[in-house]
């Protein structure tokens, strides 16, 4: 599967490392400048036909882990993520949307000179580049997809008409039977409205990037080396000595290295590839000791909110087209701010339906099952049978992807074990999540569907992220970023971060032609610095035509319009106090918690059949915690349905003093036998284990009775009718625990 390429020698004038929106860009922009240059991509080569289709395995060309597949996903505790893996990086699964994002965004965080203006010539040299314009009829029909129309006609419904469009795509349409070769040289067919985007484009009319950048950095002379990682980066003085992995195409487990120096190296492995290459030559290797501080901040998930509405009133035969044609801009009301962010419709393809319903986690290999961490394998078996109710129901299942200016605050950073893990504060940014939550059900609803999130976020309240930004941003302060304006890492001359690792906050919208432009801009001063030609620039700007930019139009709309109030969110926090004894490898330790519980939809929570809530908080053990230590993304899983009843089920991450990663799990047991119902909801049941690794749960947490009062008065409702949401608590409560205790095991 897919062609594999080596580099032909050790000695460059540079070395672009990665060949996604920021890697390919820089490769075709040094090549053309005649830079001697090499190129390195960890994934292979995929052309039309490559692409993996067998759903009887999902080890069978799926998944990075295996055998060097398509995917890369990763549990990183508090946000899952999930990029590409391959020559042309994210370009060849994403859903070819290029969007500009509207002027404000440019107005935080970024540095000054990064504006929308500045920047727009540079967009539209990389919409040129990837021939971008909005979705075309179905030639085998001559009519639009039915989804596009589905949802444009629910965006009337829902008064959001005026801020609806259909964005440019980085599409050829045309005739599926007849190739045309492209300014690059490259034939491609029309597009064939197989709805297969997000799964590798085996007819071949996706832009990808290996179809324009990277084909025109191979037609200059751009040395490629594929299944090649970067494992260390040495500064020479001048230069740099980079040690490479070479990845044996027939055996995944087999691999050679080998070492070339370049005067000139680019980082572009993607947010999270880039960024734990530079915290790991920083903090294990230290051949990059004087990286900055700053160095793993910053991390977005771009505010990515996927879900789903299941059993439209009309077919929306989502597999029908391209994976996204609509896209609406939402301003809503919020809790202290207003909260702007894009609702698009999705699409998925039968067999990412079918593979994701073969799930199983006895049958997945040893090294794919040992990722899955506490929680994980529950979350598996419901993505299972998840895909299996949206397969039976396919023609009427919308999908729906949101994403927004989300805090930007997260932290990428190696444990003590050397795992990558990020740190994303839900709670500060479930504002965000709550309101694109309730567009997406509104929207479905206007359609007579209901609305359905992914299991990692119902079990979980782990957002799902396809568009990681930041961890190497730019600043020209070396104590608040990573880069300077221009890219170039803060200490090391001739080290440069060019892709989404750079950016210095949420786009709020498809980030890859914002990735693009930022890369064009960066590589274009680069060259500059290179040849000592401070006019130079790409032969294409010649030849840059602006499209038409709905986004701009909606944009205005939205500005002059009053924020949209969505339907109120009724919610509720409350807090306890749990004391007792945990055991820490056999040894009785002091425990105390003291929670924070969220709900912050009570109507959603009341309506899961496990409600799952937020918690936060502090826990603290003796000889383990240097004192109360904060609890991370925790969970509760209030009265979930149990064998013997119910239970009150806790999930509680933290670091302990030596910032190993552990958690307290627990559960409170409702059902016949355990006390009644005071020893029931009081009572916690815990043990203490590293994630994934639980023994018994032989220690005890109480709630004594002062605490229990204590709890009462805690109760905060919030949104509409304060009264009637505490009521529907208590009264979902008091039926949960009846019916628990009442049940016969």
């Amino acid at each position: 599967m897919g062609t594999v390429d080596r580099l032909s020698k050790d000695s460059y004038a540079a070395l672009v490392v990665g060949t996604g929106f920021g890697g390919a860009v820089a490769a075709a922009r040094l090549a053309q400048a005649g830079v001697d240059l090499a190129v390195v991509e960890r994934g292979r080569r995929f052309g039309p036909g490559d692409f993996p289709r067998k759903v009887t395995r999902i080890d069978d060309g799926w998944l990075w882990p295996c055998g060097h597949g398509l995917y890369d996903v990763r549990p990183l505790n508090d946000i899952m993520s999930i990029s590409a893996a391959g020559y042309g990086g994210g370009s060849l699964v994403y859903a070819n949307v290029a969007l500009r994002p509207p002027a404000e965004v440019f107005d935080e965080q970024w540095p000054a000179g990064w504006t929308r203006a500045e920047l727009d010539p540079y967009y539209d040299l990389a919409s040129t580049m990837l021939g971008v314009g909005p979705v075309q009829h179905d030639p085998a029909t001559g009519e639009l997809p039915p989804k596009t129309l589905l949802v444009e006609e629910a965006h009337q419904r829902t008064g959001r008409a005026s801020t609806s469009l259909r964005p440019n795509l980085a599409i050829t349409f045309g005739d599926p039977s007849t190739p045309v070769v492209n300014r690059f040289g490259v034939a491609q067919p029309g597009c064939s409205f197989c709805g297969e985007c997000d799964i590798g484009c085996n007819t071949g009319a996706k832009n990808s990037l290996d179809k324009n950048y990277l084909a025109l950095a191979e037609s200059c002379g751009a040395d490629i080396g594929t299944l090649t990682e970067v494992v260390s980066i040495e500064p020479l003085r001048p230069g740099f000595r980079v040690v490479l992995r070479e990845h044996d195409p027939d055996d995944g487990d087999r691999s050679t290295q080998r070492t070339v120096t370049a005067a000139t190296v680019v980082l572009c492995a993607g947010a999270v590839g880039t960024t734990e290459l530079l915290l790991r030559n920083r903090d294990e290797l230290r051949t990059l000791p004087a990286l900055s501080t700053a160095l793993g901040h910053g991390f977005s998930g771009n505010g990515d909110f996927l879900s789903f509405g299941r059993g439209t009133a009309a077919a929306a035969y989502p597999s029908q087209g391209p994976t996204i044609t609509t896209t609406a801009l939402v301003r809503a009301q919020g809790e202290g701010r207003d909260s702007w962010f894009v609702l698009q419709d999705g699409g998925y393809s039968r067999h990412l339906a079918q593979l994701v319903r073969m799930l199983d986690v006895a049958a997945l290999p040893a090294h794919v099952a040992a990722l899955l961490r506490s929680g994980a394998r529950r979350v598996v078996r419901e993505a299972a049978d998840l895909a299996s109710t949206l397969e039976q129901d396919d023609d009427r299942t919308l999908v729906m992807l949101a994403m927004g200016r989300d805090r930007a605050d997260g932290r990428l950073e190696l444990t003590p074990r050397g795992r990558l893990r990020v740190r994303w504060d839900v709670a500060r940014n479930s504002a965000l999540y709550a309101a694109e939550q309730a567009a997406s059900g509104e929207l479905v609803r206007a359609l007579g569907a209901e609305p359905l999130v992914t299991p990692t976020w119902r079990l979980l309240r782990q957002p799902v992220t396809v568009h990681n930004l930041g961890g190497a941003r730019m600043s020209e302060d070396p104590r608040a970023g990573v880069v300077d304006s221009d890219g170039q890492v803060h200490g090391y001359p001739g080290l440069y971060v060019f892709d989404g690792a750079a950016l210095p906050g949420a786009t709020g919208a498809n980030p890859s032609l914002t990735i693009a432009a930022v890369a064009e801009r960066c590589v274009e001063r680069l060259v500059r610095a290179l040849l000592g030609d401070p006019a130079w620039r790409a032969p294409e700007h010649a030849v840059a035509v602006r499209p038409e930019l709905p986004e701009d139009a909606a944009v205005e709309v939205a500005r002059r319009a009053p924020a949209q109030r969505l339907a109120p969110r009724r919610g509720l926090r409350f807090t306890e106090r749990m004391r007792g004894v945990l055991f820490v490898d056999g040894v009785p330790r002091a425990a105390e918690a003291r929670l924070h519980v969220h709900a912050p939809d009570l109507a959603a929570v009341l309506a899961d059949p496990v409600h799952a809530l937020e918690v936060s908080g502090t826990v603290q053990i003796a000889g383990v915690t240097a004192g109360p230590t904060p609890v991370h993304a925790g969970r509760l899983h209030l009265l979930a349905p149990h064998p013997k009843g119910r239970s009150m089920s806790y999930v509680l991450p933290f670091l302990d003093a030596q910032g190993q990663e552990r958690q307290v799990h627990g559960s409170k047991r409702v059902w016949r036998g355990t006390g009644g119902p005071w020893a029931a909801v009081t009572r916690m049941q815990a043990a203490v284990g590293t994630a994934g690794a639980w023994g018994d749960e032989d220690g005890e947490l109480r709630i004594p009775a002062l605490e229990v009062a204590r709890m009462l008065t805690t109760l905060r409702p919030h949104g509409p009718h304060p009264v009637g949401t505490l009521a529907a608590f208590a009264w979902g409560f008091a039926r949960g625990v009846a019916a628990g205790l009442a049940a016969r095991a």
